[in-house]
């Protein structure tokens, strides 16, 4: 029963998450509350952050028995996983600007193709997947798997809302730099170049 709560929470998670990210909801809310609507952002930062935290408590209080021993090489490989994950995400807050990001700024609407987003155009799922893989590794049982299995399986799902919104918002120069910059994992072309 507790394995079914977690997947359900994750479930309805991804679908609140997407449904407050989509246009037509937004706009719905945005004609609701007229000039409350610049706190759109940080309530949907918010709601995102306590409903993802809510979520990992549920997983750390289900009893489990790991599938391997975590330590040594593996608890360090974990914790360097997390570290670059963390990391990455860091970096593309210097291009985001964290603060708009939250809810605490007005978002710029342009697209953004610098640091960062020249290797990859989505380098906050791409810091997120080091993270979930270091998570499993740190906490190898079925609780952390099927949290770490539901976050995978909804990132394509996430990239994918968030390309149809982005193509619709800058139309051709989006579909251009979809076309010369990957998603999550850097060319190796670009290295070289580099």
């Amino acid at each position: 029963m507790n394995y079914t709560t977690l997947v359900i929470g994750w479930i309805l998670y991804f679908a609140l998450h997407s449904a407050l990210a989509a246009e037509s909801v937004k706009s719905g809310i945005e004609s609701a509350v007229g000039k409350g609507f610049r706190y759109y952002r940080l309530f949907y930062s918010t709601v995102s952050i306590v409903g993802l935290v809510a979520l990992l408590v549920v997983n750390s209080n289900i009893p489990a028995e790991h599938f391997f021993e975590s330590s040594g090489v593996i608890r360090y490989f974990s914790l360097m996983l997390t570290t670059f994950g963390v990391m990455l995400i860091q970096i593309s807050f210097r291009v985001y600007r964290l603060r708009s990001f939250i809810g605490f700024a007005e978002e710029e609407n342009k697209l953004r193709r610098s640091g960062v987003l020249d290797w990859i155009r989505h380098p906050i799922y791409a810091g997120l997947i080091l993270v979930i893989l270091g998570f499993f590794l740190f906490i190898p049982n079925l609780p952390t798997l099927l949290s770490c299995a539901c976050m995978l399986i909804y990132l394509p799902i996430g990239i994918y809302l968030e390309e149809k919104k982005m193509v619709k918002a800058f139309g051709q120069a989006y579909l251009d730099y979809r076309k010369e910059v990957p998603a999550i994992i850097p060319s190796i072309s670009k290295f070289r170049n580099a």
